[in-house]
């Protein structure tokens, strides 16, 4: 079973394309979004890896492996975003990330019903 299916690349994609437009809208108007090109570039890196790691663990069977991918990508998508000094992953962003993040974790059997499999490490 493969996880990246054409929902998760096209959750993927409007999460960056929100950031990458909200950092061009700033541009335009002569600010600072508080991160660049680089920084959407490792938030796209992260999710990637993260897909990868819930297919392996779903090819696996092993719902440990799945659980331990989820809490590193938003361990690493926490230090992104305080490296962008909070404002990388707004609320657009964040529900996103929630989203594809449940779901791939759900699609791996790592999510017990409604439970926010994120929530007990992010922070944003």
């Amino acid at each position: 079973m493969q996880v990246k299916t054409n929902d998760y690349v096209e959750l993927k994609s409007e999460i960056l394309d929100g950031m990458r437009s909200y950092m061009e809208d700033l541009a335009q108007d002569g600010a600072d979004a508080g991160y660049n090109t680089g920084d959407v570039d490792q938030c796209e890196r992260i999710i990637d890896r993260f897909l990868d790691a819930i297919a392996e663990a779903i090819e696996n069977g092993d719902r440990a492996a799945a659980r331990a991918s989820v809490r590193h990508a938003v361990l690493a998508l926490n230090a992104l975003n305080a490296h962008c000094g909070y404002n990388l992953i707004e609320t657009d962003q964040r529900e996103g990330l929630c989203e594809l993040i449940q779901g791939a974790a759900s699609e791996a059997g790592a999510v017990a019903g409604e439970e926010d499999i994120t929530e007990a490490w992010r922070e944003w």
